[in-house]
């Protein structure tokens, strides 16, 4: 059985406690703690750490830098064993780098503590992004935050540390953002704006599909089914545009969407136009069999088509939104014509349908109202009945429809 004793320190005025903390047959190790402003605080350490030893549950902190830890060990198994893309793996070195090591410097990871980590996060929501000089989103420091647990639940893994600081420590929450969508007059004044430009189709996809930029930028030929009007998600362009990353956002993001004749049209007039891009160029052509591309084949970037709608906008007037309020205005005009939230979820690739729930409540809670209004009208007999009708039809219509795409 180990052993241990509390002295005081009088040159401070506070207490510390020694403890054997080697095991059986090991040679004899001692682990000093100093600060105790009381005698049974140090006591009550002392006897926590006994148990542990005595029951060969006690780990050696590390005494290794957390922010090394993170860079050259955690990070390295990600990267081999998870299969993370380039952009990721850099993304969190920045967040490592730029982030969290000006705040932690050189802790340990046997130094850390829930207060180190509250700190943190305490720090990261004043902090200011060095890219635009404006304070870092709520996502980027929940983001962070994830990350910092991930790695520190490694290290309890692998016996570097016997539990994570960061375990009573809230998750920073989302400040739930005001969705800006356009209404139909102002979808069609910016659509009309483009319609001869190359770029026409990612902007017209985004509205008509609910695709995200990634999804349009990195859709290829291949994925299109003309005869029965299906486009297959099933690879993104990445966000720095320099390469294609197969699969989607979520497992559910690869996905069939069923798309109408319009949209069938503005594709095949886009084919046309690719591959008398293609003849022209020749040689020079690089053939990545993207829908949209430059004039020489070459993936679009992202920023480019940022870009042209902060200047079409401004030059339009139109209410400023970015590229992805498209994707919100597409789910929000199918959900204001009656298209069932399941539906909805699956067009846009969400994860679960709680996601389409959450991200459109406030638009299902106007519908849950005219509901409410209608029921009422109905069961008074204030309404004749045919209307109803109709609307049933039209429920067996849409319901046929979701089956048959399914099957499809």
């Amino acid at each position: 059985m180990s052993k241990g004793s509390v002295k005081l320190d009088e040159k401070t005025g506070t207490y510390y406690f020694v403890v054997d903390v080697a095991k059986k047959g090991e040679p004899r190790k001692q682990k000093k703690e100093r600060g105790f402003k009381r005698k049974k605080d140090a006591q009550a350490a002392l006897t926590d750490l006994l148990a542990q030893v005595n029951k060969g549950e006690y780990i050696e902190p590390s005494k290794i830098k957390f922010t090394d830890y993170m860079l050259n060990e955690w990070l390295t198994e990600k990267e081999q064993n998870q299969h993370m893309t380039r952009l990721t793996v850099d993304s969190y070195k920045s967040y490592i780098t730029n982030h969290i090591e000006p705040f932690l410097k050189s802790k340990t990871l046997g130094e850390l503590t829930t207060s180190h980590i509250k700190g943190l996060v305490k720090y990261l929501k004043t902090k200011k992004s060095p890219q635009n000089n404006k304070p870092l989103s709520d996502s980027t420091v929940q983001r962070i935050y994830n990350i910092v647990v991930t790695a520190l639940n490694y290290a309890v893994k692998n016996e570097l540390i016997k539990v994570n600081p960061a375990k009573k420590v809230d998750r920073p929450k989302i400040a739930k953002r005001k969705l800006t969508i356009w209404n139909v007059e102002q979808i069609q004044k910016f659509l009309s704006s483009f319609e001869y430009s190359r770029h026409y189709v990612a902007f017209f996809l985004a509205i008509h599909t609910g695709m995200r930029q990634g999804e349009i930028l990195g859709l290829p030929w291949s994925n299109i089914d003309y005869q029965n009007r299906i486009i297959m998600v099933t690879q993104t362009l990445e966000h720095d545009g320099k390469g294609i990353k197969q699969g989607a956002k979520t497992s559910s993001g690869v996905r069939p969407i069923a798309v109408s004749d319009e949209v069938i049209e503005v594709l095949q007039k886009q084919h046309e136009r690719v591959y008398l891009e293609k003849e022209m160029a020749g040689e020079m052509y690089v053939d990545n069999d993207l829908v949209c591309c430059t004039n020489i084949g070459k993936p679009v970037f992202p920023d480019t088509l940022t870009k042209m709608m902060r200047r079409k906008i401004k030059e339009l007037e139109l209410p400023p939104i970015r590229f992805h309020d498209l994707r919100h205005t597409s789910a929000t005009l199918m959900l204001s014509i009656g298209v069932h939230p399941k539906v909805v979820s699956e067009r846009l690739g969400h994860s679960s349908v709680v996601i389409t729930l959450d991200t459109y409540s406030h638009l299902l809670m106007n519908m849950q109202s005219d509901a409410t209004e209608g029921l009422s009208k109905l069961l008074s007999n204030k309404e004749e009945t045919e209307p109803v009708e109709i609307e049933e039809n039209l429920c067996d219509q849409k319901c046929e429809q979701t089956t048959e795409i399914k099957k499809k």
